[in-house]
This record gives structure tokens, C-alpha cells and sequence, in this order.
């Protein structure tokens, strides 16, 4: 209703009625005259319009406080309050306003229009501006924003603008590069340099580093005959091992293992390994046989250091030595395919050349050498087709052996460990990787592989062989003696079978149809393991060296083949190896950088995903701020200012800490499922790479770099749908900051959950982890209450808390020469006008998620 104006007349009949209101206070009546004079009053004018109403006066002269409306008051009718109508009051309960309820009573400035300081007059917000309930001046729009005039709140349109200009950008770029994919597809490899370029350069490198002793071994005529014609017919297989010529180098000490009494008993009375002795040469090619739970995989582990041995001693070149340090020289490649399925062939292999190889190699020599790896392996025509994976295979699985086989073999190696290579190979595949592991052995490259069953032409390629039963020794020594060897057992190998599938027979226990003797008959493998080890604790394993088998009484007296005894290395080639292990791997920013490339590169591949976390973050934006639309931007609501306090309605400090819970709970249910995934996917890959020479720091902050991008475009999207709908007095710059952080502090958190858990539970948890630090925001139950508990430093120990704050203290602050923020801070426990610090907690809460998640990365075992 309109506010009147009061003429001579009027005012001066207030006036008296005001005296005599005063002289009725001050006299001694008694109550029936009191009874009288306010019955009186009903027909009176007081300033009250309701009949009987006495005022009450605000000020002792004509007060307007800042953001009210006094145009009637003045010195000599101060503004004064009246009690309200039934209506009014209920108005006013519900947190709602009603017209004044009296002549002088001041009235809080309505929305879309400014009350100048003195309150006496009310100007409509003009365009381009605006103002919210109780404006004593116009707030300036934001460039862009949607204004009319008399508004009271704006609509931010800029960032709209740059969010729509992002995803039209984004969409470009994801075109283009699958655009580029396609027609790399296409074309035939660019990297392939001259091969007379590359035979008669002495050096291209420039590193006079590396390696070994020449080999020592006999080799089967046929294969040698295979390697040399693959050097002289393959220009690619020629370039392959030359670049490698140039970093081994034959004339230094390689890498040679001889271990003793090697056992491993992971808890007492397991024993897997018992007792195991032996040595391999550098520069030498051994297959490793045996029967299911022979113990094969566990040798393997402890030569290379993976799994520390309980008992026993293992020497590298002569000396005792932590074979963990020499990871950087020596390759591994597991019987899993463990390879990355959004990046092709080439860019698997690529990636394990660029952070392995010596950093003062160049990128285009790199390049060069990897494409002649891939076509050593038999890979040029899918080079870069995508790896895939099991659900969703692109090449085949055979392909996706020799991926891993070649990720190996792009470090260079001093020596190779090979778990079940040719497993899922063709048998033309399988002689082509064999080969190629035969030719890298010429070369001084000590080979060691995990086999089974292999065919009679691979059998023959390996110079020896170590066979395992139960966890102990039955043979070790060269392949070509081990059917003789077997022979004075008493066992007959037929001529025309593959010896390998005999002899696997035999070391498993089921080899009865291949001897008549009696003495097999009963615990065959215990027999031969005693057989061996007897044999072996005589003399200087000499091949002239003649020994009659324990279980055999004839006088006939059969040959022990020859042990291989490891080279020891004199101090200075002990010094150039640890040059050698120095220079190896790419430089920490290089390592950083490829790792951050290549985890980029796996976000745009999986672009579902990708696309599918911002559209969840941008619905998750648009349903907070559709809960606050119809509020128009007045989220608080709290006491005047004295002396106008009585004139206050219900407060209504819920609402804008509730837009700051249900912000933060949003964020956490967008962010922290695909959060998980970004080290949840990548446990075996992060474990091989580690243990290849791979910086852990180098690889986690790759990874955490690579991510910034996705939480900007998620953070962005969730604001602007926010700020579009809810339109908090906050700043968006400051909204779009604070989400920010918390999408940052959410990410942290999910890693570290990441790292801990299986990769099936890790969303969930992570779900429920976020929901946690969101209830911990101060909210329910509120911040005030915690401080009676004693708790504030639990709940302070959540980013949540401080980003409720942050909302709530940027949203208040703009009226706090309206309301009483000081006792709205009381209530609420919230600390207003630190919102520097709020930010800053926020991100080292995000930053020390991200410290725990990373000690967890390097410290938390996990299964190999």
C-alpha cells in the first residue's frame, strides 16, 4: 500500500496527541483513568493505523539507517514502530515483509529500487544495475550481464558465453584429432629414416656409454642362419640393431647373476623356492621350465629383485649387490598384457623409448629407432591402431603380446626377463620374437624367459635351460646337453618328438612311459632334485667331469654337463656401470611431460567418460541452482541494524549455507567416481613402469597436471548453470574459484581412495568419502552447535566447511551494513570476511590429499 504523506493539519494534531501520550505516561493515574485515556486513543491518530495500537520509538531523532525507507519521520516524529496486523505478522514470521503499520514507521527498501542514505527517497534501479532488498545504492552489473531495469539480482552471461565458446573449441580439437588419427591410419610411417643414413653415421647418438661382455654360447646353425638373414633381407631389423650397437657396447661388462642356497618362504612352512644355486652368464640366453607351481614366476621375481629372497645370496657380476638398483638396465616383460588400451601401438612403445633411453638422445632418433622396433616385432600395419583392451579388443591378442614384448625392448636392455612370450603367438609370430630376443642376445643382452611348452625350433634357440620342480633345481646347464643328461638317468627321449614336451613330462612326474627303471616310480621329482643337487656339490662342474647317478649302481659312468660361472667385474667396469644406470631414463621434466601428454591424450580417447563427467557436473549445477531460483537471489535473510532491529522478520540464515552444502555434495557426487579412476585404471601400469627405472614423482605429477583441464571445464560448467539460475550476490569470479578448489580437493581425495582399494570399489567409496567431507560442512548440524562439542577442529579438518563459508560469508557481506552479521555469525558458527583464507585452506587441504595420495602410490603394495 502506498506510503501517505502527512499535511500541517494532521502533523500538528500529532504533535498534541504525542504531548498528551507523554503526559498520560508520566502521570500517576490510576487504571481505570489509564482504561479511559487508552480508550481514547482507538479514535486517535498515534502514527499507528490498527486502532488501540501504541507506538514505540526507534530513535530519539530522525535516524534511517542504510538500505530504509523513512519518508515521513522527522526530527520532531522520529521513526517509530507500530504493532503489526494479524497479516503482518504472519508475513513476517514466514520470513516475509509487509507494508508499514504506521505513518513513521521506516520500511526496508524494496527489491529493484535504492534508498539514498537518509531514506527519504526511493529511486527505481536503472538499467544496467541492480538492487536487492534493502539497497542504499545501485550494485553495477557485471559486463554483459542481463539488467532491466528494477532489477534485483543479475544474470551473468559472459561466462555463458566463454563456456559455449570452450565446448565449440573442444569439439573442434576432439574432430581434428580423430580426423588425424584417421588419416595416419592411412598413410604409410613418416619416422623411418634412410637406411644408409643410419650405416654410415659412426655415432648418431653421441653416448660412448654402455655395455658387455662378448657372449658365450653355442647356437643352433639353423637359427643363426635365421638372425643373419633377417640382418641382411629387413633394412628396419639392420637399423633396430644398430642403434642398439651404439649403446651396447661389447667391449664393457654387461650384466651376470649367480645366486646360492636361493629360497623364498613367504610365511613359515610355504616354502616356494628351496635351496637354489646357480649362475647366468652375460651375454646368454636361458629358458626357464617347469611344471605348474614349480616356482618359475617366484625365481624370476627375486633374480630381478621384484620379491626380496629369505634366504640364500644373489651376486650381480661377482659382487653382492641390491638388484633394485639396477632396474633402469633391465627389462620385464609380464605374462599379462599390461599395456595402455586408449593409445595405439606406436604411442605404447614410443612412450617407454622417450622416458627410458638416455636423455641425450633426440626425438627424431628416438622416433627412428622405435619405427624399426615395430618392424623388427611385425607391427607396422597396425602402428596406430589402438591397443584396446579385453572387452573391447582392436588388434589382436597375439599383437598385444608383441606391444608389451616391444615396450621392453624399446628401453634397451642389459638384460630381459620374459614371462610366457610366445603365450597367444602364432607359431610364425612366435620364431619371428625369438628371433629377435636371439639377435639382442648377440649383442650381449642376457635373456631370461619364462616358458612353456614351446615349439621344437624355440626349444633349440635357447643356450640353456633351467628347470625347476617344486620349488628346487632339476637341471641347469645348455639345452643341448639336457637330453643327454636325462638320458643317464635312465630316461629314453624319442627321437622324433619335440624334447621339450618330454622333458616337461618328465620334470613334472609323468615321465614313467620314457624310462623302465623302477627307481622313478615313486616321487619322481624329489628323485631328481636330489639327483641334481648331488651331482652338482662335486667338483668344478667340468665337462670332462664324470659322475655316476646316484640311484643307477651299474659301473658305467655318464657325463654332468657344465654349469655356466658368472664373470666378475673388475672396479672400473663396476664404475661404468654405474655411469651407465645414471644416464639411462629420460630427464624428470621429460618424463613429467610425456606422462602428462600421454594421460591427455587417454582423456580425449575416452571421451564418453570425458563428456560425461562435465555433463553431469553442468546437471548438477543447473538442479542446485534451480533450488535457489525462486529465493531470486535473496539467500539471507537476518536481523536489521539497531535501532530497527524490532522492525526484522523471521531470519532465514539456512538458505544460502544450504546452497553451500548442496554445492559441495553435487561437486562430490560429479567429480570424485571419475576422479577415482585417474590412478584406479593404471595400479599394473604405474607398477611396471616403476619398476623399468620410471620416476614415481615424474608420473604422479604428470597425471595430476593432467587433470587441471578436465576439473576447469567441469568447474566452469558447473558455475555457470549455478550462477545462471540461483544468482548469489557472491561475485562469479569468486563462485567459479571456490568451486574450483573443491573440485580440486574432491579429485584429491578420490586418489587417495583410489590407491588403497580395488578398482570395482573405488567409485563407490570414493561417492561416500565425498558425501562425508560435505556433511561435515557446518550445516547440519551446524557449526555452532560443533564449537559446544568441542569439535570444530574435526569439521575445520574438511574442505567442506570452508567452502560452506566461503559461500555464506561472500553472500552476506554486501548487506552487512543491513543486517546484524555479527550475530548471525554467533549462530551460524561461521567466520565471515576470510574468504583469502577459506581459499587457501580449501586448496591445502586438496594439496595435502594429494601429498597422502602419492605415499600411498609408493608405499602401498599392491598385487603384481
Amino acid at each position: 500500500m502506498p506510503y501517505p504523506r502527512l499535511n500541517e493539519t494532521t502533523t500538528e494534531k500529532l504533535e498534541q496527541e504525542t504531548q498528551a501520550l507523554s503526559s498520560f505516561g508520566n502521570s500517576n493515574l490510576t487504571t481505570l483513568e489509564a482504561g479511559k485515556s487508552l480508550s481514547q486513543l482507538n479514535s486517535s491518530v498515534t502514527g499507528c493505523y490498527a486502532n488501540g495500537s501504541v507506538p514505540i520509538f526507534l530513535a530519539a531523532n530522525d535516524t534511517c539507517i542504510l538500505g530504509f525507507f523513512c519518508p515521513n519521520s522527522t526530527a520532531q516524529q522520529p521513526p517509530q514502530f507500530c504493532p503489526p496486523e494479524p497479516r503482518c505478522q504472519v508475513s513476517r514470521y514466514s520470513r516475509g515483509q509487509c507494508p508499514p503499520q504506521g505513518i513513521f514507521e521506516p520500511v526496508v527498501c524494496d527489491a529493484g529500487f535504492y534508498c539514498p542514505p537518509g531514506g527519504k527517497e526511493k529511486i527505481e534501479c536503472a538499467k544496467g544495475t541492480y538492487c536487492p532488498m534493502g539497497s542504499y545504492q545501485p550494485f553495477k552489473c557485471d559486463y554483459g550481464a542481463l539488467c532491466s531495469s528494477k532489477s534485483q539480482r543479475q544474470v551473468v552471461t559472459v561466462p555463458f558465453g566463454i563456456l559455449i565458446a570452450f565446448d565449440i573449441i573442444l569439439g573442434l580439437v576432439v574432430a581434428i584429432g580423430y580426423a588425424i588419427s584417421a588419416w595416419r591410419k592411412r598413410r604409410k610411417g613418416s619416422y623411418a629414416p634412410v637406411v644408409s643414413d643410419y650405416k654410415e653415421a659412426e655415432d648418431p647418438f653421441g653416448d660412448d656409454v654402455d655395455l658387455i661382455a662378448k657372449p658365450k654360447r653355442s647356437v643352433t646353425t639353423v637359427l643363426e642362419n635365421e638372425v643373419d638373414e633377417d640382418l641382411s633381407s629387413n633394412p628396419h631389423f639392420e637399423i633396430y640393431m644398430r642403434f642398439i650397437g651404439r649403446l651396447i657396447k661389447s667391449k664393457e661388462v654387461g650384466l651376470s647373476f649367480e645366486f646360492e642356497d636361493l629360497q623364498f618362504e613367504p610365511k613359515p612352512g610355504k616354502k616356494i623356492l628351496r635351496n637354489v644355486s646357480g649362475s647366468i652368464d652375460s651375454g646368454s640366453m636361458w629358458a626357464v621350465m617347469g611344471g605348474s607351481g614349480a616356482g618359475k614366476s617366484t625365481f624370476v621375481n627375486v633374480l630381478m629383485g621384484k620379491t626380496k629372497n629369505t634366504g640364500g645370496s644373489i651376486k650381480v657380476n661377482g659382487h653382492h649387490k641390491d638388484m633394485s638398483k639396477y632396474k633402469k638396465l633391465i627389462g620385464y616383460v609380464p605374462q599379462d598384457d599390461i599395456v595402455l588400451p586408449e593409445l595405439t601401438v606406436r604411442e605404447n612403445i614410443l612412450h617407454s623409448a622417450r622416458v627410458r633411453l638416455p636423455a641425450t638422445w633426440r626425438d627424431r632418433d628416438i622416433q627412428a629407432f622405435v619405427d624399426s622396433l615395430i618392424s623388427c616385432i611385425g607391427l607396422s600395419h597396425v602402428q596406430h591402431s589402438l591397443v584396446g583392451d579385453a572387452n573391447k579388443p582392436v588388434i589382436s591378442g597375439g599383437q598385444r603380446k608383441r606391444v608389451s614384448i616391444g615396450m621392453e625392448l624399446a628401453a634397451v636392455p642389459m638384460a630381459i626377463f620374459l614371462d610366457e612370450p610366445t603365450s597367444g603367438l602364432d607359431a610364425t609370430s612366435a620364431s619371428s620374437i625369438m628371433r629377435l630376443l636371439r639377435a639382442i642376445t648377440k649383442l650381449g643382452v642376457t635373456t631370461i624367459t619364462i616358458i612353456h611348452q614351446p615349439r621344437e625350433q624355440i626349444f633349440h634357440g635357447f643356450d640353456n635351460l633351467f628347470l625347476l620342480g617344486n620349488g628346487s633345481e632339476i637341471y641347469a646347464g645348455p639345452t643341448s646337453d639336457a637330453s643327454t643328461y636325462f638320458a643317464t638317468l635312465g630316461y629314453i627321449l624319442p627321437k622324433h618328438a619335440n624334447p621339450a614336451d618330454t622333458i616337461m613330462d618328465v620334470i613334472t612326474g609323468n615321465g614313467r612311459e620314457y624310462t623302465t627303471d623302477l627307481v622313478w616310480s615313486d616321487q619322481p621329482v624329489e628323485k631328481l632334485i636330489e639327483q641334481w643337487r648331488t651331482r652338482s656339490n662335486f667338483g668344478d662342474y667340468e665337462s670332462d667331469l664324470h659322475l655316476a647317478p646316484v640311484f643307477d649302481t651299474s659301473p658305467n659312468l655318464r657325463p654332468t654337463p657344465s654349469r655356466p660361472v658368472s664373470v666378475i667385474s673388475s672396479p672400473e667396469q663396476e664404475h661404468i656401470l654405474a655411469q651407465t644406470m645414471k644416464k639411462r631414463g629420460g630427464s624428470w621434466p621429460a618424463q613429467m611431460y610425456y606422462c602428462f601428454k600421454r594421460s591427455i591424450t587417454q582423456q580425449i580417447r575416452n571421451r564418453n567418460s570425458f563428456f560425461f563427467e562435465i555433463g553431469v557436473g553442468a546437471l548438477a549445477g543447473g538442479i542446485i541452482g534451480l533450488s535457489a531460483f525462486a529465493a531470486k537471489g535473496q539467500l539471507f535473510r537476518g536481523l536489521y541494524q539497531k535501532p530497527f532491529t524490532t522492525l526484522s522478520s523471521a531470519v532465514d540464515y539456512a538458505s544460502i549455507s544450504q546452497v553451500g552444502l548442496l554445492g559441495g555434495m553435487a561437486i562430490g557426487l560429479a567429480a570424485s567416481a571419475p576422479a577415482v579412476k585417474v590412478f584406479g585404471e593404471e595400479k599394473l601400469i604405474y607398477a611396471r613402469e616403476r619398476s623399468s627405472g620410471h620416476s614415481s614423482s615424474a608420473y604422479y605429477v604428470g597425471k595430476m597436471l593432467s587433470v587441471l583441464p578436465r576439473i576447469c571445464l567441469s568447474s566452469l560448467h558447473f558455475s555457470v548453470f549455478m550462477g545462471i539460475l540461483a544468482t548469489p550476490l557472491m561475485g562469479f569470479h569468486q563462485m567459479f574459484a571456490a568451486n574450483l578448489l573443491y573440485f580440486f580437493a574432491v579429485y584429491g581425495l578420490a586418489s587417495c581412495i583410489g590407491m588403497v582399494v580395488k578398482r570395482e570399489d573405488g567409485p563407490l567409496l570414493a561417492v561416500m568419502a565425498s558425501l562425508i567431507i560435505g556433511v561435515l560442512g557446518g550445516v547440519a548440524p551446524p557449526l555452532s552447535k560443533v564449537k559446544m562439542w568441542h569439535l570444530e577442529g574435526l569439521w575445520r579438518m574438511s574442505p567442506g566447511v570452508w567452502f560452506t563459508e566461503v559461500y555464506v560469508s561472500q553472500n552476506v557481506l554486501p548487506l552487512e551494513y543491513l543486517y546484524l552479521l555479527d550475530v548471525a555469525s554467533e549462530q551460524m558458527g561461521f567466520t565471515f570476511g576470510q574468504y583469502s583464507l577459506d581459499m587457501l585452506m580449501i586448496f591445502a587441504i586438496g594439496s595435502t590429499y594429494r601429498v597422502l595420495a602419492y605415499i600411498l602410490l609408493v608405499t602401498v603394495g599392491r598385487k603384481r
